[in-house]
């Protein structure tokens, strides 16, 4: 049961995001993130949630840096 509670509030978290990333109004998509944050941090300091930890711990890992993106030359439009 309790690992079914930390899958669901990373849904939400994920829907929180996503939903956040198509709104038009800035503070409402910050409010968004912000409990988007707040869920995943609820799971990854809760004692239980700790293979949940390592696992969202290597994707964030795996994710690519940011300055392999600033390397690529600017594509034209």
């Amino acid at each position: 049961m309790d690992g079914l509670v930390d899958v669901l509030l990373l849904l939400a978290a994920f829907t929180l995001v996503v939903r956040s990333n198509s709104e038009r109004d800035e503070v409402w998509a910050l409010c968004l993130r912000v409990l988007a944050v707040t869920a995943v941090f609820a799971v990854i300091t809760n004692v239980r949630g700790l293979p949940i930890s390592l696992l969202l711990l290597a994707l964030a890992l795996w994710l690519p840096s940011a300055s392999r993106f600033e390397k690529l030359p600017p594509s034209d439009p």
